[in-house]
């Protein structure tokens, strides 16, 4: 007769005629635990199979899946830069004119043969120590401007980016001419000549650009944010001109380069 019968996975306990017996349980399998190097292995194809779905997906454009990526030299990003103060000519002030993350270098730099008007840097000259650095940015000379290199008395100042970059008015007024830039009979792109409604006596001149279609003689140029006039984009003038700029960027230092000149002086000329 039994007296006690536990689960099937433990041990039963019966008395009989000849006393008591005990019986155990049928072995059970031993449970087959999983190595770590086939569990290395198994992730690896995991991911190889993951890696080959994902190179068809994208050499077949993924059957809509996943967009086709452009080259690099299609990537050009647009739109205008952000607000910013590049320099200043007594009161009138000059913004950066191309998109901040297009830029490679900015150079301010002496005009040799030209009646320009001495700028004032705002920002950081990259070789400045860094006490002077401090000294400045307490006293509030930098105002949020960029960075900048400088050589010489800063009559003019070049804003590297690479070429068709799109270029935006650097100050409020109205276009004065716009007249091709020839060298050697080869033209490379625009002078753009900009009477500024802060000082109507004196012309900022944008050269290295080829001017907008939509721009001409009389036309208004805006530095409002919500309606910032795009100037053109940058050419290639390397194989005219020999950029200043070209020592500190590592293409061939295409810009935009600005100057501000008495009124009169242009007109003269």
């Amino acid at each position: 007769m039994a007296v006690h019968n536990e689960q099937a996975d433990v041990a039963t306990v019966e008395l009989t005629g000849s006393g008591i017996d005990i019986i155990l349980p049928p072995p059970t399998a031993p449970s087959r635990r999983v190595g770590p190097v086939r569990l290395i292995v198994a992730l690896g194809l995991a991911v190889g199979v993951l890696a080959v779905a994902g190179i068809q997906l994208i050499s077949f454009d993924g059957g809509g899946l996943l967009p086709s990526l452009a080259p690099a030299t299609r990537i050009l990003p647009a739109g205008a830069p952000r607000p910013q103060t590049l320099a200043r000519q007594d009161q009138l002030v000059l913004l950066v004119p191309v998109q901040q993350s297009r830029i490679t270098a900015i150079l301010f730099h002496p005009v040799m043969g030209a009646d320009a008007l001495p700028l004032d840097p705002v920002g950081q000259p990259i070789d400045q120590g860094i006490i002077s650095r401090l000294i400045a940015s307490f006293q509030g000379e930098n105002a949020g401007g960029p960075d900048y290199q400088i050589e010489g008395d800063p009559t003019s100042v070049d804003i590297g980016a690479p070429v068709a970059t799109d270029t935006y008015a650097p100050v409020d007024g109205k276009v004065l001419s716009i007249t091709p830039l020839i060298v050697n009979g080869t033209t490379f792109g625009d002078q753009i000549a900009i009477e500024p409604l802060a000082n109507p006596g004196v012309v900022v001149i944008a050269t290295g650009i080829q001017s907008d279609p939509a721009l001409s003689v009389g036309s208004p140029v805006s530095t409002r944010p919500e309606a910032w006039t795009r100037l053109g984009r940058i050419v290639d003038v390397t194989g005219a001109l020999d950029p200043l700029l070209a020592d500190y960027t590592q293409d061939g230092g295409n810009r935009v380069h600005l100057e501000v000149r008495p009124a009169t002086a242009v007109a003269a000329t």
